[in-house]
């Protein structure tokens, strides 16, 4: 349970950084968090098939974040989108996997 528990979270211009209560430290790439954004908007709505609308995004910044409950992170992005919910768990499995960041049912 600890190791889906952020102690620390910190961000500079290109990584967010969360070292986890279990002591392992974790780097995410912004410019793929965004990209990879869980919200139905990003993901190209509820259709069946989808397209994500986030594939043209070049640059970004993290303007802010916030927890939501106990379970997740929610960023504030420069381009004023801030829909996205990023869940402990999903972010913790994608540093386990070596893998970046994909939100869940997609990965």
């Amino acid at each position: 349970m600890l190791d889906t528990i952020p102690e620390k979270i910190e961000h500079d211009q290109t990584l967010l950084r969360i070292k986890w209560k279990d002591g392992k430290e974790c780097s995410y790439d912004l410019l793929n968090l965004r990209k990879s954004c869980p919200c139905a908007n990003c993901r190209g709505g509820h259709e069946i098939v989808t397209k994500r609308t986030t594939d043209h995004i070049k640059t970004i910044s993290l303007a802010s974040w916030k927890k939501v409950g106990r379970y997740a992170l929610q960023f504030t992005w420069s381009d004023n989108h801030d829909l996205g919910i990023y869940t402990y768990d999903s972010l913790r499995e994608a540093c386990n996997k070596g893998v970046e960041y994909a939100p869940p049912g997609e990965r």
